[in-house]
């Protein structure tokens, strides 16, 4: 079920979920693809994982113009490719079904962008953002979940191990 006002923020939202190739969801609000399990806030987290996706990835936009405008470069000229990025996601980790399967099974063997690769990546956005007085706080969270999984011992395996270091433990 929608959260209240869930349609209102729908149409809002629309021409960004345009832009990102789902421009409806079957029931008309965010979350509704993943059916509630177990009772309780199953359907509610389902919603609130949605919108975990679509803000960070909204604040994850903001902080990349904030970047380049920081750099002298104009946002028009930033914008529409980095949209393009966005919605080709897909196009490089596939329709997910395959990252689910090595999410469950733990299967990280590092055939893809490595954690420390993807970790010293990390970091030059995050310097980048110190040298060029961009707020550092987001850069400064995913270079955290890098450094986790390195310092476990994991640098070698695939960014995908990051979901370890993330999930809740059980």
């Amino acid at each position: 079920m929608p959260a209240p006002g869930g349609d209102t923020l729908y149409r809002q939202l629309r021409p960004v979920l345009q832009v990102a190739g789902r421009p409806a969801f079957p029931t008309g609000g965010f979350g509704a693809r993943v059916p509630p399990r177990g009772g309780g806030g199953a359907g509610n987290d389902a919603y609130q994982a949605y919108l975990d996706v679509f803000l960070t990835t909204l604040s994850s936009l903001l902080h990349a113009t904030a970047l380049i405008t920081a750099g002298g470069a104009p946002a028009a000229e930033f914008l529409p490719d980095a949209l393009s990025f966005i919605t080709g996601i897909p196009e490089m980790i596939g329709d997910g079904a395959e990252l689910v399967r090595r999410l469950e099974a733990g299967d990280h063997p590092g055939s893809l962008s490595t954690a420390q690769m993807m970790g010293a990546t990390a970091d030059h956005i995050l310097r980048t953002s110190e040298s060029l007085g961009v707020d550092r706080e987001l850069p400064k969270a995913v270079k955290t979940h890098y450094d986790q999984i390195i310092a476990a011992g994991r640098g070698s395996e695939d960014w995908s191990a990051l979901y370890d270091v993330i999930k809740a433990r059980s």
